[in-house]
């Protein structure tokens, strides 16, 4: 794993193209503090309890969220949470809001969250399947 030596995050690829600007967590979730941040608090909850360790790298755009790489994003919106994650094959959901197919095996899910109870066990085995997709 590559780190980089202005802003020390790690990176699969030498000489990752990315942003070394820090940004607080916290900063996020200003004016969203009723919806936003209990449900990114209890995503973290949920992953860290069913899932795995993982580290939290706050960037300007959203938050990512780093096993040996970068498993999920999530932004914070007014009313919900937006969360971003990778799998290697096709998730056919109504729940998914929009997929993109970045390769031949690799897709780009986004989900809205608006209350805890969407954080269930479809949620999460999607998440996992995003955080050990990369695990070697």
């Amino acid at each position: 794993m590559w780190k980089c030596p202005r802003c020390g995050r790690g990176f699969r690829k030498r000489n990752q193209q990315h942003s070394c600007a820090v940004y607080p967590v916290d900063k996020h979730f200003r004016g969203k503090e009723m919806i936003a941040r209990p449900l990114y608090n209890r995503l973290t909850e949920l992953i860290k309890k069913n899932i795995g360790p993982f580290r939290v790298e706050s960037l300007p755009c959203c938050i990512h969220l780093v096993s040996n790489y970068t498993f999920a994003a999530v932004y914070a919106l007014q009313k919900k949470i937006r969360i971003h994650f990778t799998t290697d094959h096709r998730i056919n959901s109504r729940r998914i809001d929009k997929f993109s197919r970045m390769s031949a095996n690799r897709y780009l899910y986004s989900i809205g969250i608006e209350d805890e109870k969407e954080m269930d066990e479809e949620l999460i085995s999607w998440l996992k399947q995003a955080y050990n997709l990369m695990r070697t």
